[in-house]
C-alpha cells in the first residue's frame, strides 16, 4: 500500500509543479505584447519634421525586422537567444544616423537581455551594450545627444530592473516548486501512516476474529451458548474494527494503552495463551501512549499468529525519561523476518525519538519498545 501511495503523490507533484510554471509563462507571454506600445516612440520626431524617403524606408524595414524578432522571442516564451538580443541592438544602432528615437530599440535589447536563460550571460551582454553606447557618445553630442542619453540611461534602468525582476520570478518559481514538493511529501507521509495503521488495526482484529471463529466452530456441537457468545464477540470485534479504521483515517491520536492491554488479554485468552500483565499507571503522555498502544497491538498479533507460545508477559514501566513496553513470550523464537508491521512500529517510535529492540531465540521472543517522555513536552 505504501509504494502506490508514493507513486500517486509523485504523479500529483509532477502535474502541479509543471502546471504552475506553464500558467505563469502563459501570463508573461500575454502581457509581453503590451510592451509593443513603446514602438511608436521611435516616430515621435516625425511630428515636428518631414522625414526623407531613405529614412522612411529604413525605419519601416527596422520596424518589420523588430516585429519579426519580437515574435520569435515571444515564441520562445520570453527567453531570447544572444543573437536575437544583438540583432535588436543592431537595429537601433543602424538607425542612429537618422534624427529619430532609435534608442527605443537599444532599450528593447537591454530589456530582452535581462530575460536570457543564463544570468551571467545576461549581465555581460547588458554591460557590453552599455559600454558600446558610452563609447559612441562623442558621435551623438552634436546632433542627437538626447536620444543617445535616453538610450544609455533608460536602457540601463530597464535592463537591470528587468534582471532583478527575472531573479525574483526565478526565486518564486523555485519557492513554488519547493512548496509543492513539501505538500507532496506530507501527502505521502500521511498515506504511509494510514497504511501502517490500517495494517496493524486490521491485522490484529482479523486475527482475533479468526481465533474466535475457530473456537466457536469447536464449541457449536457441544456448547451452543458458548459458541453464540464467541460469535457475538466476533461481531463486536468487527464493529470495533470499523470504528478504529475510521479513526485511523483522520489520525491515531486517541489510542489508549490501558484499553489495548485489555484487548491483548482477551485476544491471548482466545488463542489459549496465558497472559501476565504488569502495568503501572500512565498519565500525561498521550503521544507516547498512542505509539506504544499501536506497538502492543502489533506485537500481540505476531505472538498469536507466529509464536506458538503458551505464556506471554506484558510489562509497562514508566521512568523519568521514558515509557518502556516489553512483551516476552515462550514460543519457538528463532529467525525473525521483519514485515511491514514491525517496520511500521519502528517508524512510529523513531518519529518520537524512541527505539525498538527485538531478541528472538530458542527460549522465545522478547520485544522492548522505548518512548522518551521528552518528545512531546
Amino acid at each position: 500500500m505504501e509504494r502506490p501511495a508514493r507513486d500517486i503523490a509523485q504523479m500529483e507533484t509532477s502535474t502541479r509543479t509543471s502546471a504552475a510554471p506553464l500558467a505563469d509563462s502563459h501570463n508573461r507571454r500575454r502581457w509581453s505584447l503590451v510592451f509593443l506600445s513603446y514602438v511608436p516612440f521611435y516616430f515621435i520626431s516625425w511630428i515636428f519634421r518631414k522625414p526623407g524617403v531613405l529614412e522612411i524606408s529604413a525605419s519601416i524595414a527596422g520596424v518589420l525586422a523588430f516585429l519579426a524578432l519580437f515574435y520569435a522571442i515571444w515564441l520562445r516564451k520570453g527567453r531570447p537567444a544572444l543573437w536575437q538580443v544583438l540583432a535588436l541592438y543592431a537595429i537601433g544602432l543602424s538607425l542612429s544616423g537618422f534624427n529619430t528615437g532609435w534608442s527605443v530599440y537599444t532599450i528593447y535589447a537591454m530589456s530582452f537581455a535581462s530575460r536570457m536563460g543564463s544570468r551571467r550571460m545576461a549581465v555581460r551582454t547588458m554591460i557590453g551594450m552599455e559600454l558600446v553606447l558610452l563609447a559612441l557618445g562623442p558621435f551623438f553630442m552634436n546632433y542627437n545627444w538626447p536620444v543617445w542619453a535616453s538610450g544609455v540611461l533608460f536602457g540601463g534602468i530597464t535592463g537591470f530592473a528587468g534582471l532583478m525582476q527575472a531573479d525574483i520570478e526565478r526565486k518564486n518559481e523555485e519557492l513554488a516548486l519547493a512548496h509543492e514538493e513539501v505538500r507532496a511529501l506530507a501527502t505521502t507521509a500521511e498515506r504511509e501512516r494510514i497504511s501502517r495503521d490500517l495494517h496493524d488495526l486490521l491485522g490484529h482484529t482479523l486475527t482475533l476474529v479468526a481465533v474466535k471463529a475457530e473456537l466457536a466452530a469447536k464449541l457449536v456441537s457441544r456448547d451452543a451458548e458458548a459458541a453464540e457468545r464467541e460469535m457475538q464477540s466476533v461481531a463486536a470485534a468487527a464493529r470495533e474494527a470499523l470504528a478504529e479504521v475510521r479513526t485511523a483515517v483522520v489520525g491515531m491520536k486517541g489510542a489508549s494503552l490501558t484499553t489495548e492491554l485489555e484487548r491483548a488479554k482477551v485476544a491471548l485468552a482466545a488463542a489459549n495463551i496465558r497472559a501476565e500483565v504488569s502495568a503501572a499507571e500512565i498519565d500525561g503522555y498521550p503521544g507516547q501512549e498512542a505509539v506504544l498502544a499501536m506497538a502492543l497491538r502489533e506485537a500481540i498479533t505476531n505472538v498469536i499468529r507466529h509464536s506458538g507460545a503458551t505464556l506471554c508477559k506484558i510489562r509497562v514501566a514508566p521512568s523519568p525519561v521514558a515509557l518502556t513496553l516489553s512483551i516476552v513470550d515462550d514460543g519457538k523464537g528463532g529467525g525473525l523476518a521483519e514485515g511491514s508491521g514491525l517496520k511500521g512500529m519502528r517508524t512510529r517510535l523513531s518519529a518520537i525519538g524512541g527505539d525498538l529492540d527485538i531478541v528472538s531465540d530458542k527460549s522465545g521472543t522478547r520485544l522492548v519498545a522505548t518512548a522518551p517522555v521528552e518528545a512531546t513536552q
